[in-house]
Order: C-alpha cells, then sequence, then structure tokens
C-alpha cells in the first residue's frame, strides 16, 4: 500500500471509530430518555445471545472500525487497476550512431606557424539507450485465470509505459523516483549504472524538469516527478514525449515512465517524434556502456491502457 493510500486508510479508520463513538452517545442518550433497558433493545431474535454495545471499551471499538475498514480495503485492492506485463514488444529496427556521417575536417599546417583553433565534434553517450515505437492495446475483463469475459480494441490508446531491469514491481506503492533528493538512492543507481556525479549525461542532468503531465498508476496521483523530453525534428523542445521517473518497493527500484502521446482525434497516428515520423512514446532509459562494457542489460515493460 502507497504512502497516500496508508494515510486515507488510517484517516478512514479514524472516523469510522468517531461515527461509532457518535452513535453508542446517541443510544445511551436514548436508553435514558425512553426508559428502554439497555439490553432489551440489542436481543438477537433467537434469544440465545444478548450482546450490551454499551460494555464495549475504546480498544473493541478500534478492533471494529479496523475490521470493516479492512474488508474495505481487501475489496478495493482486487478491483485496483495496475499496469500489466507487455505481451510483446517486438523490435522493429535498432540503430547505432552511424561513424561515417562525422567526417573529420582539416587544418593545414605550415611549418614555423602557430594555429588557435575552434574544435566542435560529436561523442555518442556511453549512459542511455532509447526506445521509441507505438502502443497497440486492449481494454479487458478477465478472471484471476486470464479467462476473458469481454474485451475492447482501443483505436486510441492512452496511457503509459513503463519499463524497469526490477522484473516485477509493487504497483501499489509507487512514488516519484528521488534521484535528486535522496544521494542514497542516487548513489545506488549511479552505481549500478557506471554514472558519476560529474557526468553531463548523468540521470540528474537528463531527467532535469519536473512538469509532465499529471497521471495515475492504479489509485496513485503523480506530479512533479524528474522528467526528460526527447527530441522532435532533430531538435529539442519541452512539451511532448514526456518520460518520468518512478519507484516503488521502499524505493528499491526505477521505472522509466513514457505517457503515450495520441493527438490525433479518431485517428492512431502518434505526434511527430525524434526523426519526422510518428509514434506513440519516446523514452530514455539508462545503460552502462563505460569501459568497454558491452554487456547487454534486459528491460521488462509493462503498459496501463485508459
Amino acid at each position: 500500500m502507497s504512502l497516500q493510500n496508508r494515510k486515507i486508510y488510517i484517516l478512514v479508520c479514524f472516523y469510522v471509530y468517531l461515527l461509532i463513538k457518535a452513535v453508542l452517545r446517541k443510544v445511551e442518550r436514548a436508553y435514558v430518555l425512553l426508559g428502554i433497558p439497555q439490553k432489551l433493545t440489542f436481543k438477537i431474535k433467537n434469544k440465545i445471545k444478548e450482546v450490551d454495545i454499551m460494555e464495549m471499551d475504546n480498544r473493541t471499538v478500534f478492533v471494529i472500525s479496523f475490521v470493516l475498514i479492512g474488508l474495505f480495503s481487501v475489496y478495493l485492492g482486487t478491483a485496483q487497476n495496475v499496469p500489466l506485463g507487455a505481451e510483446k514488444a517486438d523490435v522493429v529496427r535498432s540503430e547505432h550512431s552511424n561513424n561515417s556521417l562525422y567526417i573529420p575536417d582539416s587544418v593545414d599546417a605550415i611549418a614555423g606557424n602557430l594555429t588557435e583553433l575552434d574544435i566542435t565534434g560529436v561523442s555518442q553517450t556511453q549512459s542511455w539507450q532509447g526506445y521509441f515505437g507505438n502502443v497497440t492495446g486492449e481494454i479487458i475483463l478477465a478472471d484471476a485465470s486470464g479467462f476473458r469475459f469481454y474485451d475492447w480494441s482501443v483505436a486510441e490508446p492512452q496511457g503509459e509505459v513503463f519499463t524497469s531491469v526490477n522484473s516485477t514491481i509493487t504497483w501499489t506503492d509507487i512514488n516519484c523516483a528521488p534521484i535528486s533528493d535522496d544521494p542514497n538512492y542516487r548513489a545506488n543507481w549511479y552505481n549500478f549504472y557506471g554514472m558519476i556525479e560529474s557526468d553531463y549525461d548523468d540521470i540528474n542532468d537528463t531527467y532535469n524538469y519536473t512538469n509532465h503531465p499529471e497521471f495515475y498508476v492504479g489509485y496513485t496521483t503523480l506530479n512533479n516527478c524528474q522528467t526528460a523530453y526527447t527530441f522532435i525534428n532533430n531538435a529539442s523542445q519541452s512539451t511532448d514525449f514526456p518520460a518520468v521517473l518512478l519507484a516503488s518497493d521502499s524505493n528499491s527500484t526505477l521505472i522509466f515512465t513514457a505517457i503515450l502521446e495520441d493527438k490525433t482525434e479518431g485517428q492512431r497516428q502518434g505526434i511527430t517524434g525524434y526523426d519526422g515520423k510518428n509514434y506513440d512514446f519516446q523514452i530514455l532509459v539508462a545503460e552502462n556502456g563505460h569501459n568497454a562494457d558491452n554487456q547487454v542489460t534486459p528491460y521488462y515493460f509493462w503498459l496501463e491502457i485508459e
């Protein structure tokens, strides 16, 4: 249960407790005004057992409150929508930087001469992988064994794509990833991805916005999480394709999240992406390619479709 849900749970329990106490006071006053024996009202029809609710102490009332709310929360928990593992994540294409595009410039050398130079160049990152593409999905009504009662094809999928190196996520315990706020959390993931604080392309310098649209994971509302915006038409921007950092399981995981884009009403076209083609999502995920590390890292994908 997330911190927000725990707070709501405790608050509701407290209000139920107050409600029961208030009812007890009203009943007690009614006994006095009407002269009705307290136990008479609470006799069970078969007269096997009598219950005097006025003799309940605070602890008993609190136990009743928690039992009632506990049953209610179990019901909510079974009905809660959470992201589901992606059934397929087919690779359409995968490319690396084309070194032949970067032709070296030349400067003439003259014996005895001194020449000041301004040199401009690029270097491929050793810290990031980009995922982009389109989403096809359905909204389903299914039982615990996966048998479908009904489904609805989604022509314009809205929702989120989630990906993480963690293969299991507790989706009822979601919050913003505390990369910038928690030095220990940041150090753990920087060590995992081979990053250091002074890197220009570390996580903090990449996910350096907090202006993503509000969205939900299950019943948890997410706002002001660290966000990155990938390019559109080979140019930087900070409006479309927000990618958001989340955490779960007491901040032991790191989840890269893409909010789906689909802005053409009645058509499943996505919007213009980094290369001028239409996509539903673009997302940056961290990967360690430092010190000639060429080991691949599996990322697991989930979808939440609205």
